[in-house]
C-alpha cells in the first residue's frame, strides 16, 4: 500500500472517529439536556406544590384569624350584655333612701346570727333602718344585741354588713348578688344569648 493510500485510509478512519465522537457528544449533550430539563421541571413542580401549600396555609391562617376575631368580638359583646344585666340587677336591688326593708334585714340578721362574734361588733344597715335593725337583732340574737353597735351606712344598699375586728360579714344585696352571680350567669347566658346546653 502506498503512502498516499495509507494516509487516505488514516484520514478516513480519523474522519469516522471524529464523526463517532461528534455523535457521541451530541447524544451526551442531549442526555445532559434531557436530565437538566427533567430536573428543572421537577424543581418547578416542587416549587409550585410548595407555594400552593403555603398559599393554602396562609388562607387557612387568615380564615382562622378572622374566625378568632369574630369569636372574640362575640365574647366581648356577650360579656358586655351580661355585665350590663348585672349592673341593672344591682341598681334594682339597692333600695331608695328611706325605703329599706325591715323584714329583709331581720331575715339576713337571722342568717348571720350563728356567725356573730362573742365580743363587740358593728352592724351597718341602710339609712333610716337603724331602729328596726336593733329590734330585729333583739329578736333573732338577744345575747348578741347587747354587744352590737348598729349604725347607718353612708348610702342605701340593702341588707346588712357586720364587722368585728378582722371579721367582716357582708350580707348586703350587692354582695349577695356577687356571690350568686357565678351560678346565675351561665343560666342567664343560656336563656338570653342562647349559649350552652
Amino acid at each position: 500500500m502506498a503512502y498516499d493510500a495509507l494516509l487516505r485510509v488514516v484520514e478516513e478512519e480519523a474522519a469516522r472517529e471524529v464523526e463517532r465522537i461528534r455523535d457521541s457528544a451530541r447524544h451526551e449533550r442531549e442526555r445532559i439536556l434531557a436530565e437538566a430539563r427533567a430536573a428543572v421541571a421537577a424543581a418547578r413542580e416542587a416549587l409550585v406544590v410548595r407555594e400552593r401549600a403555603a398559599a393554602e396555609a396562609r388562607r387557612r391562617a387568615a380564615h382562622e384569624s378572622r374566625a378568632l376575631a369574630r369569636d372574640r368580638a362575640l365574647l366581648v359583646g356577650r360579656r358586655e350584655v351580661l355585665d350590663a344585666l348585672r349592673e341593672e340587677a344591682r341598681a334594682r336591688l339597692v333600695p331608695r333612701a328611706g325605703q329599706g326593708d325591715a323584714a329583709l334585714d331581720e331575715r339576713l340578721l337571722a342568717e348571720l346570727a350563728p356567725e356573730l362574734p362573742d365580743g363587740p361588733f358593728v352592724v351597718e344597715v341602710d339609712p333610716g333602718a337603724v331602729e328596726a335593725a336593733c329590734a330585729a337583732l333583739e329578736r333573732v340574737a338577744p345575747g348578741a344585741a347587747a354587744r352590737a353597735t348598729v349604725r347607718a351606712a353612708a348610702a342605701p344598699r340593702g341588707g346588712v354588713w357586720v364587722e368585728a375586728g378582722r371579721l367582716v360579714l357582708d350580707d348586703t344585696l350587692p354582695a349577695r348578688l356577687d356571690r350568686a352571680w357565678r351560678d346565675l350567669e351561665p343560666e342567664l347566658a343560656r336563656l338570653l344569648l342562647g349559649e350552652g346546653p
